[in-house]
């Protein structure tokens, strides 16, 4: 057993990782500590958490895969081209052919990978309660509270992942929910049951994080001065009071609790409106043509700090990669739907329009994830995971169910991005709304599995994919039915 912790523990905090994480982590190398050692002290504990958090940017999770690559082509985000010499293995994906070898494999890394770090979450949860004289502080409520939130966040996605179409079936048996840390093979539950863990762990987590500086002091997204720790700065760049709130209003959303998802939207819209989460300053979106603040940082509630950030980019979307690849929206969705088309609630004057997608012949390419000017800023490195838009679009879809009495909240979303506001709204309003909110965050194929409806990829509506099972549910990967 002994190797087998090494090696996990090594996984997340071993020196070629953390040689690219930002300095808010103040971490060291793992062979400078014994692992032993590793959590007999509140700063061993603080490093492995910070390596989970940096184990997070991996490829096969949101440093790729869950966010910019597979997850958005399944959702409909790009538009693939049939030449294979050119997309590869891309095309079965747009088709959700799931059972290539290709993509057979690409999930069972994700599902690993995910499963990885719920065993480090585990692995810490296991130490920390028989440890509590070591911290300093609220520390032991904060560090306890990110590790159960984490935990309950990798469940979830892996659940909207490989799980059934929740509002159809939700007593289907989906994924395991590990809540110790054992190598033992757990079996997979129905998925109300992975609900119930879910929902636990992050209200558990709330409550822990209750003392969370964020509350009081704001993200602090700056280091501090005067050489001490950076562990309680950087708010939105951990899971903290606010985002694991965010986190209980989506989840809550998925699993059809709509008055408990509007009650903490609302509590997130609240501290928006005290200061703490501030809709993006105008300037500094359309006043600064070589820097823009494309990602809207301080309206993030949680965010990834990855050094690398701008590979997304040269990856996937840099149009200087043709004729390579190069992801971007179907020209005439984009054109008639998302950004024009009045009736859709379109207006190329949106700020998501005019940051984001930069026009280079005839096509429009996107640039969320490009360079700043000023690389060494902190936004230039942050990848979103929850803002505060998804909790405007949150409060709209929850307070009726025909979704009229919604749009006021729409409108304020829409009065931020620079633009009019809708005499009325409907579901197909709501999922144009969503799409300029968060396209490019990994959000698209989760909003048509919840709603259960045809992903959007196309203006002619019978080349949309409509919904099924085929397509919103993933097989569980090879290892773990063989396990």
């Amino acid at each position: 057993m002994k190797k087998t912790i090494t090696a996990i523990i090594t996984a997340a905090l071993c020196l070629p990782l953390l040689s690219g994480c930002g300095k808010w982590l103040d971490v060291k190398p793992y062979d400078e500590i014994a692992e032993d050692d590793l959590l007999s002290t509140q700063d061993g504990f603080m490093r492995l958490l910070n390596g989970i958090y940096i184990e997070l940017n991996d490829d096969m999770l949101y440093g790729g895969a869950m966010t910019v690559e597979m997850i958005e082509i399944m959702g409909g985000a790009y538009t693939i081209g049939s030449d294979n010499s050119i997309w590869g293995n891309y095309n079965d994906i747009a088709s959700y052919k799931y059972d290539t070898d290709y993509w057979r494999t690409r999930f069972s890394e994700t599902w690993n990978k995910a499963y990885s770090l719920i065993l480090n979450c585990n692995l810490l949860l296991a130490q920390i309660d028989g440890k509590r004289e070591l911290f300093t502080g609220d520390n032991y409520y904060i560090v306890k509270g990110e590790a159960l939130a984490l935990r309950a966040m990798l469940h979830f996605d892996m659940l909207r992942l490989f799980g059934p179409v929740y509002s159809r079936n939700p007593g289907a048996t989906s994924i395991p929910y590990y809540t110790r840390y054992s190598v033992t093979p757990e079996e997979a539950q129905p998925a109300s049951v992975i609900a119930e863990k879910v929902l636990a762990d992050l209200t558990e987590a709330r409550i822990l994080l209750s003392v969370d500086p964020v509350i009081t002091e704001g993200t602090k997204m700056e280091g501090a001065t005067d050489g001490s720790s950076n562990f309680l700065n950087y708010r939105s760049l951990r899971l903290n009071y606010y985002a694991v709130t965010g986190l209980l209003a989506r989840a809550n959303l998925w699993f059809g609790n709509r008055e408990q998802a509007y009650n903490y939207a609302q509590e997130v819209i609240r501290a928006a409106n005290s200061g703490i989460f501030p809709f993006v300053d105008r300037s500094l979106v359309t006043g600064s043509p070589e820097d823009p603040d494309r990602i809207f940082s301080s309206e993030i509630l949680f965010a990834l700090s990855h050094a690398q950030r701008e590979e997304l980019f040269n990856n996937y979307f840099d149009p200087s990669r043709l004729p390579n690849y190069v992801f971007r929206m179907d020209n005439d969705m984009f054109s008639n739907r998302i950004f024009g088309g009045t009736e859709t609630g379109g207006n190329l004057d949106d700020y998501r329009c005019r940051v984001n997608w930069i026009a280079t012949g005839s096509n429009r390419y996107f640039y969320k994830y490009s360079d700043m000017a000023n690389t060494g800023d902190i936004r230039n490195t942050m990848i979103p995971m929850l803002r505060l838009g998804e909790m405007y679009l949150i409060a709209a879809e929850t307070q009726s169910e025909d979704l009229a009495a919604g749009v006021s909240y729409i409108n304020i979303l829409r009065s931020n991005r620079g633009v009019n506001s809708l005499a009325s709204f409907n579901k197909s309003l709501l999922q144009y709304e969503y799409i300029r909110e968060l396209y490019g965050e990994g959000q698209l194929f989760f909003m048509y599995k919840r709603m259960y409806s045809p992903v959007m990829f196309s203006v002619t509506d019978s080349e949309n994919p409509q919904p099924s099972d085929e397509i919103f549910v993933v097989p569980l990967p090879d290892s773990e039915t063989q396990n």
